[in-house]
């Protein structure tokens, strides 16, 4: 009796066990299929089936499994990524794969040189196939290239083929800022940026104590070279030879013309300083043939010759009466478009000096009074010694008229 109230109460306790729920059976990219997709918690002996998640496919195995005791069998069935596998071949283009052909991934069309895409986008591996509609690879042509302001460009068509080069030029006195030579790129645009046509002029390379020493001549345009050089007595602080750039400006910049230190001579009684007596004028840039009119730097002087005066011409210089000369009077045009030794000016005479035209009237007048008094005594000469021939042929009445005739003269 006792032997059978133990194999009763075992047996309860083994059904306890094998009676245990299983909970929600798992594994990899897949579910439950059918309603159980709702149920937590499983019977023991209850079968289900699996079935692989979207984008996922079956590659072998059973899909059940079974619950028994509380533990489920083992899953048999495998999923895998499902393969699109490859697009058709297009034309005129490929097709590239980002990173493959399986479920999620993406087909890009890649056209050839001198074509592009036109229409459509890119593929996307779904569950049932490749989802999308790709593009068509049409052959790149390009509109009318942009117009530049005071330019032109050819050749002038209305569309270009892939890769056809165009050249701009600028109207005459303009300069081309940026490229000359565009191309229809693979946008269907011509690249790079169109250039700019700009009035490039700069103005006179005029520094204070300096001059134009050698190189172009006005008007000054793009890229137009001078050398400049300082007068005597002036060190130049800069570079001497600049160039006309783009913003009509000269480059690297004009130079200055510093002077020269003070040189100072010390005696055992005076100081003296020397120092350049006199201010220069403002230089000018030489004219291209020759050089300028010298009554343009002194108005008062007389020129001996008339303009133009060609490089090597020699005049002589003078100066109204009641003024004088200030500097040499005989001046040479040379190669750099300048007077030689330089144009002096002409200054009121202050009296240390006669004026040529004052000595000269005075002269004038000294001599006219000796040739008149000269005359009247030769006159009197002639007429005394007739009046003594006549005497003794006339009456006294005649003799008297002709003295008085001579006195009156």
């Amino acid at each position: 009796m006792a032997i059978t109230a133990v194999l009763l109460l075992s047996s309860l306790g083994f059904l306890a066990v094998t009676a245990q729920d299983c909970s929600r059976p798992v594994g990899d990219n897949m579910d439950v299929k059918g309603n159980d997709i709702f149920l937590t918690s499983f019977p023991d002996g209850i079968t289900v089936t699996f079935a692989c998640n979207i984008g996922y496919e079956s590659a072998g195995g059973s899909p059940s499994v079974t619950c028994t005791a509380g533990s489920w069998s083992p899953v048999g069935l495998k999923c895998q990524r499902k393969n699109c596998f490859s697009v058709e071949d297009v034309q005129d283009g490929q097709i590239e794969y980002h990173p493959g052909t399986e479920f999620g991934d993406k087909a890009v069309l890649i056209c050839n040189p001198g074509h592009m895409p036109v229409g459509g986008g890119n593929l996307i591996c779904g569950s049932q196939g490749w989802l999308g509609r790709l593009p068509v690879c049409e052959v790149i042509k390009c509109e009318s290239p942009p117009v530049v302001q005071d330019g032109s460009f050819s050749p002038n068509k209305d569309t270009y083929e892939y890769n056809e080069v165009i050249q701009y030029t600028c109207k005459k006195d303009y300069t081309l800022d940026g490229s000359r030579q565009l191309h229809c790129s693979d946008d269907a645009t011509f690249k790079p940026e169109p250039p700019r046509c700009i009035k490039v002029e700069c103005g006179d390379p005029e520094i204070p104590f300096g001059q134009w020493s050698s190189g172009a001549r006005p008007p000054y345009g793009y890229l137009s070279t001078v050398t400049l050089q300082c007068n005597a007595g002036y060190t130049m602080n800069g570079t001497a030879t600049v160039m006309c750039d783009l913003n009509s400006q000269w480059s690297p910049g004009l130079p200055q013309c510093i002077p020269n230190p003070t040189r100072t001579t010390t005696t055992t009684t005076t100081t003296i300083t020397t120092t350049n007596p006199s201010t220069p004028k403002k230089p000018t840039v030489p004219f291209a043939e020759g050089c300028e009119d010298p009554i343009k730097r002194s108005a008062e002087v007389t020129v001996s010759s008339q303009p133009p005066y060609r490089h090597g011409v020699k005049v002589t210089l003078s100066c109204p009466p009641g003024y004088k000369l200030n500097g040499p009077d005989t001046q040479t045009c040379e190669k750099n478009g300048l007077w030689s030794p330089g144009i002096p000016e002409c200054t009121l005479d202050n009296g240390n000096g006669s004026s040529p035209g004052l000595v000269i009237g005075i002269l004038g007048g000294v001599g006219a009074v000796l040739v008149i008094g000269f005359g009247g005594l030769m006159w009197r000469k002639k007429n005394g010694e007739k009046g003594k021939r006549t005497g003794r042929g006339t009456t006294d009445k005649d003799a008297t008229k002709d003295e008085e005739n001579v006195a009156l003269s």
